[in-house]
């Protein structure tokens, strides 16, 4: 045979990522890494596999899959989920700092309001 390299089958699509770091290609959908979320990346297919590019950088690649499948891989999603659940979390703001200008609320016991409803409701019956 020829010096000729075999025919090369490859494509090229353009897709926007998802908001679950997810592209849709062939009724199936492929992760890339959080960062690129609402980006545009380009898909380039070839015969067993797809390969993810931003700006030119690749940033993903997986095998085809079947149609309906997704295929995640875990390290795409690294930051966004906490793997240990005893990690203390932040605390949680007391107030909205944006309303500290309307003065400061009075906070009461809701036993107080309870009672409240209770001797008016027995008085209209």
């Amino acid at each position: 045979m020829g010096t000729r390299p075999p025919y090369r089958y490859e494509r090229v699509r353009v897709r926007r990522v998802a908001n679950d770091a997810l592209v849709a290609v062939g009724a199936a959908r492929y992760s890339v890494p959080a960062e690129y979320v609402g980006a545009l990346i380009s898909v380039q297919e070839s015969a067993e596999h797809y390969e993810f590019f931003h700006e030119g950088k690749l940033v993903a690649r997986h095998q085809k899959a079947v149609r309906h499948s997704v295929l995640m891989e875990p390290a795409h999603y690294a930051g966004l989920l906490r793997v240990n659940r005893e990690a203390a979390l932040p605390p949680a703001p007391r107030f909205d700092p944006n309303f500290s200008r309307l003065g400061e609320v009075m906070v009461r016991d809701l036993a107080l309001y309870e009672a409240a409803s209770q001797s008016k409701g027995g008085d209209a019956q």
